[in-house]
């Protein structure tokens, strides 16, 4: 007979089954026939990878102009890695011991759902954060391109070229009655970020930036590659942030393990482990051949450091550009969601949907305007939501959960308890949760005062 693919257990526990609301266990034909792994690895991998890897090498410039700091911060982002896919996992733990189906149901289920507005809002704010990053990124790269193909006047100005993009195409995009067909996108995403990855390398490699090479006369002097000896350690807190922004993708953990068949905690994790390491080495190389080309003068926007009439990095800004015009209307969609949903709005009108969409792209495009640095962005809302989303939260969900779990059992007569412990888990947890907490404060503390003060110089 056909066997449930889920059964409800975690680390060796029994929970409620699935409320009718949740995605029900499918249900095949001769028994559980288990997908291939790769194809979950790969859509996880797209969720990871974006544009937040183009200002980790100005990260690493924010704290040192040395070659030699590189290897302390490939370690970082390595570890970042791991500790953001074990908080991934925790969120798909959690999603298994109570049958949660999204990640601000998982807060519901687990912590209480008087506060769940709180992840909604945060996760809601990150979506936004996010179009604001995506129309600097369309400015800068949009101003570089039009420069290379040598256009002047009205549109060689970056913020009229902005506001035009803003007008004529993201705002169409965005009235769109269905985003569909911009799903499939996502790969154009993925292909511009490896082929940037492979071309910063061959740059490097190439010698063409160093001095005396083909591009680095072409560089005016604020913009050619420097390098020194200076360290000064309590700025490293801004690639830390940075690197939350490279790894962000916790609020569809609860989808992917639904997706999953058949599903279990050990394919789940053989699943976020090799996504996570992955999408790891596409940072490190990113990272590391950007500040070895241009060092302590990496720009917040890595691709803004390289020559206009260097043909590989034209490609790069075009494919970039592209994908980034194709992903701002399915984030702005997720931002309109996450909004009405925190304001009680629970079937809008097409009128006022149509006047979200106005409001977000000229909020955007207008804040992108005033302010155009990336590294700034991706650094103060990387430790303040950056940190919440990926560590903060999913810890206090878990630890959540197992004191539920726990209370439950000692509740149980003497003789049907099964002796549920907190564990080693819940401990690593809790550090988790006061570590994020302190360093998304301090590093948005420190990404500010660098940006508006002269305090740290």
């Amino acid at each position: 007979a056909p066997q449930l693919l889920s059964p409800h257990k975690a680390e060796g526990l029994s929970f409620k089954p699935l409320s009718p609301a949740a995605p029900q266990p499918l249900r095949l034909k001769g028994g559980a026939v288990e997908a291939p792994l790769t194809g979950y690895i790969f859509s996880l991998f797209k969720a990871i990878v974006g544009s937040g890897i183009l200002s980790l090498s100005n990260g690493v410039a924010a704290f040192s102009d040395s070659p030699s700091m590189l290897l302390p911060s490939a370690g970082l982002a390595i570890v970042f890695a791991i500790v953001s896919a074990y908080c991934y996992s925790l969120i798909g733990l959690v999603c298994h011991m109570n049958g949660a189906t999204s990640y601000q149901d998982a807060w519901a289920r687990s912590i209480g759902a008087s506060s769940a507005w709180l992840p909604g809002f945060a996760c809601t704010s990150q979506t936004l954060v996010a179009c604001t990053a995506y129309a600097i990124i369309i400015g800068d790269l949009g101003h570089d391109i039009a420069q290379a193909f040598g256009v002047t006047g009205f549109l060689g100005e970056r913020n009229n070229l902005l506001a035009s993009i803003a007008a004529i195409v993201l705002l169409p995009l965005c009235l769109l009655r269905s985003f569909s067909a911009l799903a499939y996108t996502s790969m154009l995403g993925v292909t511009g970020v490896v082929y940037t990855a492979v071309f910063m390398v061959w740059r490097y490699f190439e010698g063409t930036y160093s001095k005396g090479g083909s591009f680095h006369k072409m560089l005016p002097k604020d913009k050619k590659p420097f390098f020194g000896s200076s360290v000064q350690p309590v700025k490293s807190l801004i690639l830390m942030a940075m690197l939350n922004t490279a790894y962000h993708a916790h609020y569809d953990a609860p989808k992917f393990y639904w997706e999953m068949v058949p599903r279990s905690m050990e394919r789940f994790n053989r699943l976020v482990y090799p996504s996570f390491l992955a999408s790891a080495a596409v940072v490190v190389l990113v990272m590391c051949s950007g500040f070895m080309t241009f060092g302590g003068n990496s720009n917040g926007l890595i691709l803004n450091s390289y020559a206009t009439a260097d043909q590989l990095a034209i490609f790069g800004r075009v494919a970039t550009s592209a994908s980034i015009i194709c992903s701002y209307p399915l984030v702005f969609n997720g931002f309109r969601t996450g909004a009405f949903a925190l304001a009680g709005v629970k079937d809008p009108s097409q009128g006022l949907k149509d006047a979200m969409a106005f409001g977000t792209v000229a909020l955007t495009a207008g804040i992108a305007m005033v302010m155009n640095d990336l590294g700034f962005v991706a650094s103060f809302a990387g430790a303040l939501l950056g940190s919440s989303i990926i560590y903060v939260f999913p810890a206090m969900m878990h630890m959540a959960a197992v004191d539920k779990a726990v209370k439950e059992d000692k509740a149980l007569p003497k003789r049907k308890q099964k002796g549920i412990t907190y564990g080693t888990d819940y401990t690593v947890s809790q550090g988790i949760a006061g570590l994020g907490c302190v360093l998304g404060l301090i590093g948005a503390l420190v990404s500010y005062l660098k940006k508006f003060t002269t305090i740290l110089d």
